[in-house]
């Protein structure tokens, strides 16, 4: 729930006097829906569904350039989902032996993955103003590390 509180306090700051109060009151809603979601599992969409929508209001009211604030917010919402994944799993055991230490590293792997996929994605976008073949080549590059990136994270999901 801090990282939801936390995503919600810097949109809110970030946002202009106009999209600070929408942006804040959608991220408040994504952080108490946070909070639900280890009570009632399905609000772990709700909650990561409005904390992305105090992002998109901000980018609607606001309207700012192309900036790497979409990444930090993908990564934000992948260790939300994980962390209360996590947590909703320990509630009713007790976690196997070596899981303190993997699962931080694994929550950690996929925040970096989202972040790296999100500045990939930023980089295509920017790119695309651009013509010509290195355009094409670094989308395709992108494209390929999107697809090694999931299936080694699929991968991992289906040996754990």
């Amino acid at each position: 729930m801090a990282v939801s509180l936390g995503l919600a306090a810097w949109l809110g700051a970030a946002a202009s006097s106009d999209a600070a109060g929408p942006a804040l009151a959608a991220g408040l809603l994504g952080a108490a829906a946070t909070a639900a979601a280890f009570f009632r599992p399905a609000m772990l969409t709700v909650a990561l569904t409005a904390s992305a929508a105090a992002y998109a209001v901000l980018l609607t009211i606001d309207e700012p350039p192309l900036d790497s604030r979409a990444a930090g917010v993908a990564a934000a919402l992948v260790v939300v989902g994980e962390l209360s994944g996590w947590a909703r799993e320990l509630a009713g055991t007790t976690d196997e032996p070596g899981g303190a230490w993997r699962r931080p590293a694994w929550i950690a792997g996929a925040a970096l993955g989202a972040l790296a996929l999100a500045w990939t994605a930023i980089a295509v976008a920017d790119l695309a103003r651009l013509e010509g073949l290195a355009v094409e080549a670094v989308g395709a590059l992108a494209a390929l590390a999107t697809l090694v990136v999931v299936t080694r994270l699929a991968a991992g999901r289906r040996a754990a």
